[in-house]
């Protein structure tokens, strides 16, 4: 295996992370705050260096082969959280904190391990915001360029006609990029003017769009959005946290002026049929079980929000919503499964999975009534092949078997009961971020957890951000003697 491609896309994603320091030095030093001199070194340092590998490793019309697809998809994942740790790491965070929080970043998920955000320099507020907006569109790339080649959990779906495996890997990444970019810049332009209609700061407001857009949810305050209901940013919120959760590459179709496209796609109506059923069972639920607990929003706003803040994974809150009764934490450790659509920024299983098993499942129960009938699955009016259809499967076996044994590893450590253990791993592989109970709930953080807890719900993160497979594959002794 050739480590050539592999380590120039690490050198060039070093070197833009880097760049990306040089905003919160900025604001820092504007605001005469200490940090900027961490962040400015840092960024340099990684500029260098990310550019000097990339450099000394470039060949033009390289070649990826699928086999060095997955070491590159894992490896720079990897990478750039370390590097994205540096600046934590200079404002006095253990090593254990500074890497989990720049997982939680990178990956969207939303977790954190920091009290006190009202304190904090607005330049690490930033940063904490800047990572989960580079991890967004990492995400959404990675969906729509690298998983369908590597028929990563029935990926092969959503690949594209032009998609060659054999092909010009990382210059057709490049082009994706740029398409997809686009869109996202767009919305998070769009989302942070609407957050500043809507009574937000300047900054708040840019900082929350960077969050929401990404399906992120890290908030530059304890109170998470709990703060900005009264101008009606929530509201805002509920609009782009969907459009968080539809597949991109629609958008870009749809924005091009095709419209069949999205039409033709079941995921946009199954993932729109389950946030409106939820809302609507969760407003139903609060307004008789728990009316003391809802805030000046009134239900309606109140159980919306955060049901799709759960759904999508950005893990936003507007208050304590585990305290709303035992349906509710029910219902939304459900909605931490389930995520939204493929080649989006949200997390979980994804709908078209879900959508899936719910068709083999059927098909299944009418060749048991007439077993000579043949009844194939169908999806978006094209046939499933046996191939995918297996590895959906086996993507679904590994996930809630993932979800098992790290459940299983937190409860056994002291001082984490069952719900927070069970809650956390959901939340944590399927990359929400606020679990449930006072330790990990909305009003809660990842703190107090034991240093072991913390790198195993780290590594669960990036075990659902790359869907699993892509990251026990390369753990395989076969796939290296392969």
């Amino acid at each position: 295996m050739r480590l050539r491609p592999v380590l120039y896309a690490t050198g060039l994603m070093t070197a833009a992370l880097g760049a990306a320091m040089m905003p919160p030095a900025l604001l820092d030093y504007l605001d005469d705050a200490s940090d900027w001199r961490i962040f400015a070194l840092l960024g340099f340092l990684a500029m260098v260096s990310g550019g000097v590998l990339s450099l000394a490793t470039y060949q033009k019309d390289e070649r990826v082969r699928v086999h060095e697809a997955f070491v590159l998809t894992v490896t720079v994942w990897g990478a750039l959280t370390l590097v994205g740790a540096g600046p934590f790491l200079g404002y006095g965070m253990s090593l254990t904190d500074a890497f989990f929080e720049s997982m939680s970043g990178l990956t969207t998920t939303g977790a954190t391990v920091i009290t006190g955000l009202d304190n904090l320099p607005r330049g690490v507020l930033l940063w904490r915001a800047i990572l989960q907006w580079i991890g967004g569109i990492g995400i959404i790339v990675t969906a729509i360029a690298i998983l369908p080649m590597l028929k990563v959990g029935g990926m092969q779906l959503f690949q594209m006609e032009s998609s060659d495996a054999s092909g010009k890997f990382l210059p057709r990444v490049s082009e994706i990029a740029s398409q997809t970019g686009l869109v996202y810049v767009g919305l998070t332009a769009l989302c942070a003017a609407l957050y500043r209609v809507a009574g937000m700061g300047d900054f708040d407001a840019l900082a929350h769009a960077f969050t929401t857009v990404s399906a992120g949810g890290f908030s530059t305050t304890d109170e998470s959005f709990g703060a900005f209901v009264s101008g009606g940013a929530d509201m805002v919120a509920i609009v782009f946290m969907m459009l968080a959760g539809l597949p991109f590459g629609l958008m870009v179709l749809a924005l091009r002026g095709n419209l069949t496209a999205f039409l033709r796609d079941p995921q946009p109506r199954v993932f729109f049929f389950i946030a409106i059923s939820a809302a609507t069972l969760m407003t139903l639920y609060i307004s008789r079980a728990a009316p003391e607990l809802i805030g000046p929003e009134g239900p309606i706003r109140a159980a919306t929000f955060n049901v799709v803040s759960i759904l999508t994974g950005t893990g936003y809150g507007t208050t304590n919503f585990g305290a709303w009764g035992p349906f509710a934490s029910a219902l939304f450790l459900v909605l931490m499964f389930l995520g939204g659509c493929a080649g989006s920024a949200a997390c979980g299983m994804k709908t078209f999975r879900i959508h899936i098993t719910f068709l083999a499942l059927q098909a299944y129960a009418r060749g048991m009534a007439r077993p000579n009938r043949v009844a194939p699955v169908r999806y978006a009016g094209r046939i499933v092949r046996r191939e995918t259809m297996q590895s959906i499967m086996l993507f679904m076996f590994l996930y809630l078997a993932s979800f098992a044994v790290l459940a299983s590893a937190l409860a056994m450590m002291r001082d984490i009961d069952a719900v927070t253990a069970i809650s956390a791993a959901a939340a944590s592989i399927s990359n929400v971020g606020p679990g449930l109970g006072e330790m990990v709930g909305p009003t809660g953080t990842y703190q107090d957890f034991p240093v072991l807890a913390k790198w195993l719900c780290a590594f669960a993160m990036l075990l659902g951000r790359l869907e699993l497979i892509a990251a026990f594959v390369i753990l395989s002794p076969r796939f290296w003697r392969g």
